[in-house]
């Protein structure tokens, strides 16, 4: 079942992202996540303007997955305008940070290794997709790092367009949602 994150949803969140972040403690991980879901004060994640959660729950009530979606303050992406360079929607781009206006972006994806192949992934970025365009824009960026492969091969089948690889190999996308 898909729907939004509810609080009693914690320490199964926590144990996906755990699973997704391997660098991370679990005790970071808690923190990360609580920063992020409440917006303490000590939160790299403040420069999200509008964000949300949602999970795919089984039937046992154990989380198959979960994307977090947000919109990112626009001074957090000029440094990256250049990558948009030669695409065509680099205009679009430029416009909203002209302006100010957040950008839209997946912060986090992942689906259990057991529940793969059941579309659980491609249901939680459509309706990460969806909250996008309801509120008001018609495009999402994501990224990844070079070492998730099977990320990188999910972006392409779901319609997501590798504009840049910077010098960290991370991978970054862009897809028009329609």
């Amino acid at each position: 079942m898909l729907r939004q994150y509810r609080e009693s949803d914690f320490n199964e969140l926590l144990r996906l992202r755990c699973l997704l972040y391997t660098d991370y403690t679990k005790q970071e991980m808690r923190e990360e996540i609580t920063a992020f879901l409440y917006h303490s004060d000590n939160n790299r994640f403040r420069n999200y303007d509008k964000w949300t959660c949602y999970v795919y729950q089984n039937e046992d009530g154990t989380l198959a997955g979960f994307i977090d979606v947000g919109f990112v303050c626009a001074k957090d992406y000029k440094e990256l305008l250049d990558n948009f360079n030669r695409t065509n929607y680099y205009d679009q781009i430029q416009l909203l940070l002209s302006n100010n206006r957040p950008i839209p972006v997946v912060e986090s994806w992942y689906v259990d290794e057991k529940k793969r192949g059941f579309h659980i992934g491609m249901r939680l970025m459509n309706q990460a997709e969806k909250w996008v365009k309801d509120n008001g824009y018609s495009f999402i960026l994501s990224d990844t790092d070079d070492f998730r492969e099977v990320s990188r091969k999910a972006h392409k089948s779901f319609g997501y367009v590798e504009y840049c690889v910077d010098t960290n190999l991370i991978h970054y996308y862009y897809k028009h949602i329609y």
